[in-house]
């Protein structure tokens, strides 16, 4: 037992003290994180002082390309850091017109669009032009499409003629109203920042990696020509691992591996150095795992060697001792072990145990009183499984009574069930029937209607023939008064023909015929007025019918509605008793699914207690081996 437990300590010991070592090499890469941090943003924070200058030119008022030029190219003599280059792109046409630079030497590739880039040469100044694919590049479009700072990944630029490794750091500027008027960028070497990151480190022998966020090594302690390479293409335990991905998620992580740096198993810490949003550089520690450990080597070698020591000294002991005050005790317990084995429970501890005073004295005892609550605990036993034996056969009686009982309710559900059925059918025959009778009713309606409007138009057309006839007897009227006026003239002029002799006899020839026409036509126009008179009065007697007609088609109309209404009413109804007998029906069916289930139960439910009968009759067999104390 000591052997163990010492080794169970040298184990925890040895991983506590492997986990501190681990957790200081953890917090010392966070710690160096954020100090690289700060390294990386010097230029950052140098660049923003620059865009805050240049938007409060152009806030003023300032639209001189010169004055700029000057404003950029102090700041770069100024810098004594790590930036090698900075530059400013004006949007189109903000400063002057473009038009008129489009044949100057540092604006004709860019169309005379303002863009000054001046780089450090040999401890001057100088300016080079902006080229037109430089419009297109990420340091340029991602600030300005984003409104916000970008770093870029480590990429080859041509600065002052020679192609070098760079990073870029760009920042949108804006007027006083928020709106982008253009980018301001710094670009920096990685050897620039070397000095500042050799610095890092947490033990003498440590190497430490950084990369960009698209994985290429800005500074590698461990192989200087990866530089500018990806990490994927370098190592190849990279890719395995996911590092590049995990680090731009924010997942700082640690483990170990074998490297050709120093050729043994070293300890890899990785941790994120959060440049902008979105933008996660990474920092890699690597240090020699013996070199982590060496503290947790030399405190596991020395409780090895007091475990050696401790062990050596009890196997000279222990035999001793084992055999004056064990086997022989373990001898006599023996036999009481084996009897209890059997299932004799009746025996009692050897004499003179129950008055010694060390440990096996206190066994006896405990052995003893073992044996008599064990003796309690069977005879308890036995009795409970008795009384269950009997509860579970009275259970079974009742739940065979119950699941006949079950089955008759369930009988008399169904049969209820069928006649609730022909009920609904019957019901829904009528809803259907009243329904039908409900759209005839609807349709004679509008047949009556369409009567009424029919009668409507004879009573108007009677009264229109009414009020003709009547013109045309006023008219029959003139002509007979017409007539009687011309029967008097043509008398008149036979009398005056008689008077003047022959000479007026062909004129009163004349006046006769004029009066016999006359007198035919005066009888005439009487019999057209009598004609007239007797149409109009049977006209006077059709329209009265008719009139009398539209009183009647209204008043069944009126009879017409309320029986639509009665019938709308009677339908309605119907469809309610339709819907209760269907609800009825769902209750049945789920009083019926209960009976089921409840069947379903009583049957488990009998089943259990057969089961239940059958475990305690079994219970009792068991306990019938055991020989128990009175």
């Amino acid at each position: 037992m000591i052997i163990v437990s010492s080794l169970v300590n040298i184990i925890l010991v040895n991983n506590a003290n492997r986990a501190k070592s681990l957790s200081y090499l953890k917090k010392t890469v966070e710690a160096e994180s954020y100090r690289g941090q700060n390294i990386l943003k010097i230029e950052f924070n140098y660049l923003n002082e620059l865009a805050s200058s240049l938007e409060d030119l152009y806030n003023i008022g300032i639209r001189d390309r010169n004055t700029y030029i000057n404003v950029v190219s102090n700041y770069v003599r100024k810098d004594e850091a790590s930036t090698i280059a900075m530059g400013f792109l004006l949007n189109k046409d903000l400063i002057d017109n473009d038009a008129d630079y489009t044949n100057n030497e540092f604006y004709r590739d860019i169309k005379g669009q303002f863009g000054v880039y001046l780089s450090k040469n040999n401890g001057n100044v100088v300016q080079q032009r902006i080229l037109s694919s430089d419009l297109n590049a990420d340091y340029f479009v991602t600030p300005k499409s984003t409104s916000k700072p970008y770093i870029t990944p480590l990429y080859s630029y041509n600065v002052a003629g020679n192609n070098i490794l760079i990073y870029t750091w760009s920042i949108p500027v804006f007027d006083n109203s928020g709106k982008n008027i253009g980018v301001v960028i710094a670009d920096v070497t990685p050897q620039s920042i070397s000095k500042s990151i050799e610095k890092i480190k947490p033990y003498p022998e440590s190497k430490v990696i950084l990369f960009d966020s698209a994985g290429n090594l800005v500074y590698n302690a461990g192989n200087l020509e990866g530089i500018g390479k990806n990490g994927y293409d370098v190592y190849e335990w990279y890719k395995t691992l996911g590092i590049i991905e995990k680090v731009q998620s924010g997942q700082s992580l640690d483990f170990e591996h074998f490297t050709t740096v120093f050729n043994e198993v070293g300890t890899y810490v990785v941790s994120p150095i959060p440049m902008l949003e979105g933008h996660n550089w990474g920092i890699e520690i690597l240090t020699p795992s013996r070199v982590i450990q060496a503290e947790t080597r030399y405190i596991r070698n020395t409780m090895v060697l007091i475990l050696v020591f401790i062990l050596i000294v009890s196997l000279i002991i222990t035999p001793i001792i084992i055999k004056k005050k064990v086997s022989n005790i373990i001898i006599v317990l023996a036999k009481d072990i084996v009897a209890m084995s059997t299932g004799d429970l009746t025996v009692e501890i050897p004499k003179g145990f129950e008055k010694r005073t060390d440990e096996w004295g206190d066994i006896a005892r405990g052995w003893d009183k073992a044996m008599n609550n064990f003796n309690n605990v069977i005879n308890t036993v036995k009795h409970s499984a008795e009384q269950v034996s009997t509860a579970a056969n009275e259970v079974l009686i009742g739940n065979n009574d119950l699941s006949q009982r079950t089955e008759t309710q369930a009988s008399s559900l169904e049969e209820t069930a069928a006649s609730m059925n022909e009920m609904a059918s019957a019901i829904k025959e009528s809803a259907e029937s009243v329904a039908q009778s409900t759209s005839m009713v609807s349709d004679a309606k509008e047949s009556l209607n369409k009567a009424g409007v029919i009668i409507e138009d004879s009573v108007n057309k009677m009264n229109d023939v009414y009020e003709s006839s009547s013109k045309i007897m006023d008219i029959t009227k003139l002509i007979e008064g017409i007539a009687f006026q011309t029967n008097i003239l043509a008398l008149n002029a036979s009398v005056e023909a008689a008077r003047a002799g022959d000479q007026g006899r062909g004129f009163a020839v004349v006046a006769s015929e004029v009066r016999n026409l006359a007198q035919n036509t005066q009888e005439s126009v009487k019999s057209i007025t009598s004609l007239i008179t007797d149409s109009n009065d049977k006209i006077k007697l059709a329209a009265t019918s008719v009139q009398e007609s539209k009183t009647i088609f209204n008043e069944i109309l009126e009879k017409m509605d309320r029986a639509s209404s009665i019938m709308e009413r009677i339908n309605i109804a119907a469809q309610e008793q339709e819907k209760g007998i269907d609800q009825v029906n769902i209750a049945i069916s789920n009083m019926d699914a209960s009976v089921q289930k409840n069947a379903a139960l009583v049957s488990e439910a009998t089943s259990a207690s057969e089961s239940l009968l059958s475990e305690a009759n079994d219970l009792l067999k068991a306990i019938s081996y055991f020989n128990l104390k009175n």
